[in-house]
C-alpha cells in the first residue's frame, strides 16, 4: 500500500508538471521501459497491476494518444509503439488515479468503483486581494494573480495547492494535518496557526514565513525543517537550494495585505512579479537582470502607478526605462 501510494503521488506530480528533475527521470525511464510494474520503487498492488494489464490488452489496437498528455510526455512516448504508448498511459491513468488539470479543477480518472476527486479552484485577478474561508474555518488571504486549489472533501483531506502568494490562518486539527503544496514539490505541513507563502510562477524564489506558531517544510531528498515565529525559508528555484532566515520582519513580508510592498534590496525580478500581478504590466530589460538590484530597503504602495514604481527603481539602480505600451515597460 505504501509503494502504491508513493507511485500515485509521483505520477500526479509528473502530470501536473511539479515533480523534481530526479522524479521526472524516474518516470520517463519507467515509461521508456514500457511501464514495468516489477520495478521495486514503483510497484502497484497485484489488483491494480492486473487491471492495468487488462487495459493494455483492451486498448492495444487503438492508436490515439490522449489530448491531455503534458508537453514533456513526448519524450517518453517515442520509444513506445503508438498502441503501446496509448495503452500504457491510459491504463496508468485509470489504475493510479492520476491528476488531470482541466477547466479550473483537478479531476482524477478512476475506475467505476472509485469516486472521482475534484479540487476546487479560487483565483484572484490583477491587483485583487481575496479572503477565502475554507470548510474547516481556516482563513486564506489570497494576493493578486494567485490561484488556490483545495480538496472538495476538505474535512478529511486538508490539502491545498498554491500558485502565487497567500497568508494562511489555519484552524488546528491534530487528526487532519493541513498541507500546502507549491512549486518544485515543496510541501508545508502546518503545526501552528499563521504563515505566509510567496510562490509566483514568474518569481525566482519561494519564500515561506511563519507569523505565529510553527510549520514543517519538506523538499524531496532533504530532511524536513521546522520554522517558528519570525523565521522564513528562502528557496531558489534555479539552484534548488534554500536557506533558513531567522528574525525576519514579519510585518514587511506580509505588508501586501495592507496594499504595501516592502523589499529589502529590491531586484529586477521582484518588480517583474509586482507589476505583472498588481498592474498587469509586463516588464523586461536589455540588460543583465541580475545586475539590476538596489542596496536599500524600498517601500511601494498601491497608490503609486506602475510608472512611478519603475521611476523609483531606476533612480536607485542607475538605469533608464521607456513606456512601450500601457501594458509594457522596458528597462535599458
Amino acid at each position: 500500500m505504501q509503494t502504491e501510494q508513493r507511485f500515485r503521488e509521483l505520477l500526479d506530480r509528473y502530470i501536473a508538471g511539479t515533480c523534481t528533475s530526479q522524479e521526472k527521470a524516474i518516470m520517463e525511464e519507467w515509461f521508456e521501459k514500457g511501464g514495468d510494474m516489477k520495478k521495486a520503487d514503483l510497484q502497484l498492488s497485484a489488483e491494480d497491476e492486473a487491471l492495468l494489464l487488462n487495459n493494455i490488452h483492451r486498448l492495444q489496437d487503438k492508436t490515439t494518444v490522449p489530448d491531455s498528455l503534458p508537453v514533456h510526455s513526448s519524450k517518453l512516448l517515442r520509444p513506445l509503439s503508438s498502441w503501446r504508448a496509448a495503452a500504457v498511459w491510459m491504463g496508468v491513468l485509470i489504475t493510479a488515479g492520476a491528476g488531470i488539470w482541466k477547466a479550473g479543477t483537478i479531476q482524477y480518472a478512476a475506475t467505476p468503483a472509485q469516486t472521482a476527486a475534484v479540487f476546487k479552484e479560487i483565483a484572484t485577478g490583477k491587483g485583487e486581494i481575496k479572503q477565502v474561508v475554507l470548510p474547516d474555518s481556516s482563513v486564506v488571504l489570497l494576493n493578486a494573480g494567485s490561484t488556490l486549489h483545495y480538496h472538495s472533501d476538505f474535512a478529511r483531506h486538508r490539502q491545498v495547492q498554491l500558485s502565487g502568494e497567500a497568508l494562511f490562518t489555519v484552524t488546528h486539527d491534530d487528526k487532519h494535518p493541513f498541507t500546502v503544496q507549491t512549486a518544485d514539490s515543496l510541501a508545508t505541513l502546518v503545526l501552528g496557526t499563521q504563515f505566509n507563502i510567496s510562490s509566483y510562477a514568474q518569481g525566482e524564489d519561494i519564500q515561506i514565513t511563519v507569523v505565529s506558531g510553527k510549520v514543517q517544510v519538506s523538499k524531496p531528498g532533504s530532511a524536513p525543517d521546522i520554522l517558528t515565529r519570525a523565521q522564513a525559508i528562502h528557496y531558489n528555484k534555479a539552484s534548488r537550494d534554500y536557506t533558513i532566515q531567522r528574525a525576519v520582519s514579519v510585518e514587511s513580508l506580509t505588508s501586501w495585505a495592507k496594499g504595501e510592498w516592502d523589499y529589502e534590496n529590491v531586484r529586477f525580478n521582484d518588480l517583474v512579479v509586482l507589476l505583472q500581478n498588481q498592474y498587469g504590466v509586463t516588464l523586461h530589460t536589455r540588460r543583465n537582470p541580475h545586475q539590476l538590484q538596489t542596496n536599500v530597503n524600498v517601500n511601494f504602495n498601491k497608490e503609486q502607478s506602475a510608472r512611478e514604481i519603475v521611476e523609483v527603481f531606476c533612480s536607485l539602480t542607475g538605469c533608464r526605462f521607456r513606456i512601450i505600451t500601457p501594458a509594457e515597460i522596458e528597462i535599458y
